[in-house]
C-alpha cells in the first residue's frame, strides 16, 4: 500500500467526523431556527440560526461529497476487462455507503461524546 493511499485513508475518517459534527450543529440550528420563529422580539437570533443552519446544512454536502471521491480513489480500479461505468458504479455505491454509514456512527459518537455517555 502506498503512503498516498494511506494519507487518504486517514483523511477520510476525518472528513467523516467533521461532517457528523456540521450535521449535529445544523439539527441543533434548525431547531432554534424553528422555535424562534415569528418571535418578533428574537427576529435577529431567528435569521442568524437560519443562516447557521444553512451553512452547517452545506458543509455536510460538501464535506461528504469529498470523503466520497477520497474513499472511491482510494478503492482503485482493477484491471479487469469491464467497461468504465460497470467497473466504477459499485466502487461509487460502496464508497457512498462506507461514507454515510461511517458519518451516521460518528454523529452517534458525538452525540454520546457531547452529552456524557449513558
Amino acid at each position: 500500500m502506498t503512503s498516498l493511499r494511506i494519507v487518504r485513508l486517514a483523511v477520510t475518517p476525518i472528513l467523516m467526523a467533521l461532517a457528523a459534527n456540521c450535521f449535529l450543529k445544523y439539527l441543533w440550528w434548525t431547531a432554534c431556527s424553528s422555535a424562534w420563529q415569528g418571535i418578533p422580539k428574537l427576529a435577529a437570533q431567528w435569521k442568524a440560526a437560519g443562516a447557521r443552519a444553512s451553512f452547517n446544512g452545506w458543509s455536510v454536502v460538501i464535506l461528504e461529497l469529498a470523503s466520497t471521491v477520497i474513499l472511491f480513489r482510494v478503492l482503485g480500479s482493477g484491471s479487469s476487462g469491464a467497461s468504465g461505468f460497470f467497473r466504477n458504479a459499485p466502487r461509487l455505491i460502496f464508497a457512498s455507503i462506507i461514507t454515510i454509514a461511517g458519518t451516521a456512527v460518528l454523529a452517534l459518537v458525538l452525540t454520546w461524546v457531547k452529552q456524557g455517555l449513558p
